[in-house]
């Protein structure tokens, strides 16, 4: 019997971890439709650099997560205003063309016409509102993408650029295209209307489904939590890159030269044009070998300005 899952979280930790879950548990017998939200997060690929995909320093001033899953694709932004939905299933009920329809009936069902995209992508007149992503492990598969209804489009841009540094990088990056809210086509359409189309038309196309399970904390934890959550998962997984930072300090302009391989700092050169000599070998080696995480520029200028200031190594 084909199942639907909503999970009512919002943290995109336990979203992933959760589809992740499901994934591997995924029966011979079934579908499943995983439904879920996350508040104010760019999620990116699995092989992508997040410095390239995003203003890491506008996520964090926003309170905005960064979070990788294991798919490949591009960059997403996600609020509350948008629906992810996963289809998973093992790779004999795989059919491509049933989930695309389960996605069609309850967009349709909103007096609009979907048309299916080049890049895995559903638009309505040419404008996206629905970028998807595939997955698969031995005999498990996953396709899962989003729905936007009414996604902050000027959030959304601000934070799916790349960071203000000069880089040169090997990563893999995002494809921009023009998007669309459905609430823009259809005023009358809510998330929780959506999920009840989407509920509907998945009973229709696939029949035998049980009523929708809702997982929370408070019933369910994912044994993958963790590592999503870890910074190693989040940075460490990018490819290779060099980075440049700059910052204005009290004492005169700072520049960091970085090279980063799986998210580690593998050689850091400074160089400063204040009037004190002062050995930076010393700042050069504390950071060497630390994970390069959105939080580390803040961290190395502020041990910079520290030391600089008072003319003794920060403890």
């Amino acid at each position: 019997m084909n199942r639907i899952i909503i999970s009512e979280e919002h943290d995109p930790y336990y979203n992933l971890a959760l589809e992740e879950e499901l994934l591997r548990g995924v029966h011979a017998d079934e579908v499943i439709l995983y439904l879920w939200q996350n508040e104010k997060t760019v999620v990116i690929g699995r092989n992508q650099n997040p410095y390239l995909e995003c203003d890491v320093s506008e996520l964090t001033a926003g309170g905005v997560r960064l979070a990788r899953r294991i798919s490949g694709g591009g960059a997403v932004y996600h609020d509350l205003g948008n629906l992810n939905f996963t289809f998973i299933y093992q790779e004999h009920n795989k059919n491509l063309e049933q989930q695309l329809s389960v996605i069609k009936k309850a967009v349709e069902a909103l007096g609009v016409t979907v048309e299916f995209s080049g890049r895995n992508d559903l638009t309505i007149q040419g404008q996206k509102f629905s970028g998807h992503a595939f997955y698969a492990e031995d005999d498990q598969e996953f396709h899962h993408g989003t729905l936007m209804v009414n996604v902050d489009l000027s959030r959304l841009g601000q934070v799916l650029k790349p960071s203000k540094l000069k880089m040169q990088a090997k990563g893999i990056t995002s494809v921009k295209s023009r998007v669309v809210n459905l609430q823009q086509l259809d005023p009358s359409c809510t998330v929780d209307k959506l999920i009840d189309l989407l509920v509907g038309s998945f009973g229709e196309v696939y029949g035998d489904v049980q009523e929708p399970l809702r997982y929370n904390r408070g019933n369910y934890s994912p044994a993958q939590l963790s590592k999503y959550e870890d910074p190693q998962w989040l940075f460490g997984e990018s490819p290779k890159y060099d980075v440049m930072l700059e910052r204005r300090t009290a004492q005169g302009m700072v520049q960091a030269l970085l090279n980063v391989e799986n998210g580690v700092i593998q050689r850091v050169k400074i160089h400063s044009d204040s009037l004190s000599i002062a050995p930076y070998e010393q700042v050069e080696q504390h950071f060497t070998g630390q994970i390069f995480d959105m939080h580390f520029e803040d961290r190395l200028f502020a041990f910079v300005e520290e030391w600089m200031g008072s003319g003794s190594f920060p403890s």
